[in-house]
């Protein structure tokens, strides 16, 4: 197992200069025409190492905004959460180099990019979307809504895939009894379980992805399926497992983060 450690993000040149902002814009405005199905991959790939940087929400920002496209840096959504109340909540919102975009729909030049002003940074020991709350709440069209839902599910089954495949890594090297404790069927039968959902997850969001109209309860699905995944993750790692140092509560904060701001999106 190896420990989440707080490492310095990739720099956001690096990320402008390749592109990746623009990932999922079209050709015709510059960007590189990814379909959602393809934004899931990305997703997923970002979700198994929960960076600490605002790209998942960029890449969604810019896909819809020509507002957010004209800013180089990065941009970001604010969704009104159940716990919120009228205000919302902003991955990456008191970041001093982030925007906060006002409409998410289908790219009208009317859209607004709002300096940072956060009210309140939101559990500050999760660095991995560094959520924070603000007043202003974006307006969500249904298309961008969902897509969003859709992104953030797979993002939350790769956090899942990632705590899947160092739970099993532990559980081969973890020895009790003279022996690994993978062998006893107690943790066998938990992490066999743990992989079905993997791989349910995973094909929920690719359902998602492809088939708007099943999207809500597929992505739905994949949360509920990649936050048991993380429980059962730290369960296999015992006392450990609960540990600040091990770093698993960073795996199951994002995915709980994620649920929580895709259940405030509009449907």
């Amino acid at each position: 197992m190896v420990a989440y450690v707080e490492a310095e993000p990739l720099t956001w040149k690096a990320i402008t200069s390749g592109g990746w902002d623009l990932l999922g814009a079209t050709e015709a405005t510059g960007g590189a025409g990814a379909s959602l199905r393809d934004l899931v991959e990305v997703a997923r790939t970002w979700g198994w190492t929960i960076a600490p940087s605002p790209l998942i929400p960029t890449i969604m920002a810019k896909r819809w905004s020509a507002a957010g496209r004209e800013h180089v840096g990065p941009v970001t959504l604010s969704v009104q959460t159940r716990t919120s109340g009228d205000r919302g909540v902003a991955p990456f919102g008191a970041d001093e180099d982030v925007r906060v975009l006002t409409v998410a729909d289908d790219g009208s030049h009317s859209h607004e990019l709002l300096e940072p002003s956060a009210d309140v940074v939101l559990d500050p020991y999760a660095p991995s979307l560094r959520l924070a709350e603000w007043a202003t709440v974006t307006s969500w069209s249904n298309v961008a809504a969902t897509e969003m839902r859709v992104v953030w599910a797979a993002e939350a089954t790769g956090c899942g895939a990632r705590m899947l495949h160092d739970a099993v890594a532990y559980a081969q090297q973890r020895e009790q009894f003279g022996q690994p404790i993978g062998r006893f069927q107690a943790v066998k039968h938990q992490l066999a379980d743990a992989h079905l959902l993997a791989e349910q997850a995973e094909t929920a969001v690719i359902l998602a992805s492809l088939e708007p109209g099943r999207s809500e309860a597929a992505s739905q699905f994949a949360f509920d399926a990649s936050l048991r995944i993380v429980e059962t993750a730290v369960q296999v790692h015992g006392g450990l497992g609960f540990t600040w140092e091990m770093g698993l509560h960073h795996y199951l904060r994002h995915v709980t983060s994620l649920r929580e701001l895709a259940a405030g999106l509009p449907t």
